[in-house]
């Protein structure tokens, strides 16, 4: 028998790399081994020494590849690519997130919260239905009473939907009474004039128009002033018809240039809203009612202007002048008989305003009510949002009035969206905390801790107040007053 001759390692290492090299000509055998290699060396780096033994192998063999001119170039080259990409796909990501941005906002908050009734956005809004809820442990008396707004499907957005789930009511909703009674046709069709007439209390607040952005602004402060409805309506003409429109000027006084407000307005309207106003408990509360004096004076559909016997007196030279003159009437040449009576005219920018329309001061020398102490100044001043009626909030119910008007404003009801509106509740909300945060001032004030009235009438003692800061820190609350970016300004140093 022949003696078989023994192979050494390193000839059978190449006979089984040569096999292996063989293998992986086979694409599946190659991916599957690539796998395989790599899954070992991670469980190797995992090992400390080994690790900082295999980074320090790289290194050297990427720092020889270097010296190569050729490798230089092709890295350089791969580095370039690699970046380019990089640009790309962030530029690509940019244009799609801006491209979903501009059609997210297009849409706007148009999602209807069914608790708090607010507009919301699609991504704060959830889903669920009766079912879906009571799965969670709600009680189906319980779901009726906090979804104020019945549909088939809830939408709850985020501030209601933690306090429901915990079982608790939320602070805005709806069913606390929080919600706006219908409006009635005849207060639908009401301008801004026409509801001052018929509003037991004006807002004297001047709002300008800011540059090009056609934007709004408000200027001064607001001053309440009560006013008597009846002498509103009587100063309208005594017959009209439901087409008739008349100039009418509002005026701070009589004195004054320029005109509060300066509109076209319609007393038929003006006539109907505040008959069905008078009829509401709100102003029975008030004893607001309309004479019918001027009616039973002026019962006739018809008047005429003529007064003394002597004026029916007709010239008959005059008339047939007159006749002769409306033939040779020229359109180009007349003028209007009305130069400055227009739609709707702006305070300050009319020249003209004394020419034509009705002047009339409704409060002149009246003596206005601070909007803190008038419980009933919004239902009082604005009867198309209220319509005469006041909000029946249920007992035993904490809501700030800052709350009130944050769900005024974000309701799906837009009947608060009013620039008068905003800026009416803007600053009774500003003059509130003015309030409350002059109280705390001065009880948490060193040295004013038992402050008297007799103290207060002492300009000495005022002055002094004022020469230690201690008068201007209730103004913290202010954005514009130099107190709060004080504040600011050491929050930022702190920091």
């Amino acid at each position: 028998m022949p003696k078989l001759k023994r192979r050494s390692i390193s000839q059978r290492n190449v006979d089984k790399a040569k096999i292996i090299r063989e293998k992986r000509g086979n694409d599946e055998f190659r991916l599957i081994d690539n796998r395989r290699r790599a899954k070992s060396h991670k469980i190797e780096r995992q090992i400390d020494e080994f690790k900082i033994e295999d980074n320090k192998r790289r290194a050297e063999a990427l720092q020889i590849k270097r010296e190569e001119e050729e490798y230089k170039e092709e890295e350089r080259r791969r580095n370039a690519l690699r970046m380019q990409n990089s640009r790309d796909i962030y530029k690509n990501n940019f244009d799609v997130m801006k491209s979903n941005y501009e059609l997210k906002i297009k849409e706007g908050p148009t999602h209807i919260c069914s608790c708090c009734g607010g507009l919301w956005f699609e991504y704060s809004i959830r889903e669920y239905t009766v079912e879906m809820l009571t799965n969670k442990g709600l009680k189906t008396e319980f779901i009726n009473a906090v979804c104020y707004l019945k549909n088939a499907t809830i939408k709850l957005c985020v501030t209601c939907r933690k306090d429901i789930m915990l079982n608790k009511v939320p602070n805005l909703c709806l069913s606390y009474g929080l919600a706006f009674y219908e409006i009635p046709d005849c207060l639908k069709i009401l301008t801004e004039s026409e509801e001052r007439l018929i509003s037991p209390r004006i807002p004297f607040m001047v709002i300008r128009s800011l540059g090009y952005s056609k934007q709004f602004g408000l200027k001064g402060n607001l001053v309440n002033v009560p006013m008597n409805v009846d002498t509103n309506v009587s100063i309208l003409p005594r017959t009209f018809s439901d087409t008739q429109t008349i100039q009418l000027k509002l005026m701070r006084q009589m004195k004054n240039k320029n005109a509060f407000m300066y509109e076209t307005i319609r007393p038929k309207i003006v006539h109907t809203a505040v008959k069905y106003l008078v009829e509401q408990e709100l102003y029975k509360d008030e004893g607001i009612v309309i004479s019918s004096d001027w009616l039973n004076q002026h019962f006739s559909e018809r008047e005429n202007f003529i007064i003394n016997d002597e004026d029916k007196k007709i010239n008959e030279n005059e008339n047939t002048k007159g006749s002769d003159d409306d033939d040779n009437w020229n359109e180009c040449d007349d003028e209007p008989i009305n130069p400055g009576a227009t739609e709707t005219l702006l305070n300050d920018e009319i020249a003209d305003q004394n020419d034509v329309g009705i002047k009339f001061a409704p409060v002149e020398n009246n003596r206005p009510i601070s909007i803190l102490m008038d419980l009933k100044v919004d239902e009082l001043t604005l009867p198309k949002i209220y319509c005469g009626k006041q909000r029946k909030i249920k007992e035993k119910t904490k809501l700030t009035y800052a709350k009130i008007a944050k769900s005024e404003l974000r309701m799906f009801d837009r009947r608060c969206g009013r620039v008068s509106k905003l800026f009416f509740t803007y600053k009774k909300l500003q003059t509130r905390k003015f309030r409350d945060a002059i109280s705390i001032n001065l009880r948490k004030t060193k040295n004013t801790s038992n402050v008297t009235l007799v103290q207060m009438l002492n300009r000495d003692y005022v002055n002094g107040l004022i020469h230690n800061n201690n008068a201007f820190a209730f103004l913290r609350c202010d954005r514009s007053s130099p107190v709060f970016w004080e504040l600011k300004k050491r929050s930022y140093g702190n920091d």
